[in-house]
């Protein structure tokens, strides 16, 4: 089962409010939270068994995964320090 976190920039007021990441029933494939190298968006990505993570904006294949409980990064718009939480919700 997964959840949902969300970003916000506490400087530019950036955000990204629904973001879904964990597993559902099966172990493969399973929801990752990420931050582009390419392009800097943070999201989250399928992650599949054998297969190379994309990023879901740009398609790069230059993500950093992010593990589960990671609650700041920085910004992909301005580079200051960011917050991720937990948003209510869930899916299967």
């Amino acid at each position: 089962m997964g959840s949902f976190v969300g970003f916000k920039c506490q400087f530019c007021q950036y955000e990204e409010p629904g973001i879904g990441i964990g597993r559902g029933k099966a172990g493969f494939p399973f929801l990752a939270l990420y931050r582009c190298n390419h392009c800097h968006t943070i999201g989250s990505t399928w992650i599949y068994e054998n297969k190379i993570p994309r990023c879901s904006q740009c398609y790069d294949d230059a993500l950093t995964i992010l593990p589960e409980d990671t609650r700041r990064v920085n910004c992909p718009k301005c580079g200051e320090p960011g917050v991720i939480t937990s948003k209510e919700g869930s899916w299967e």
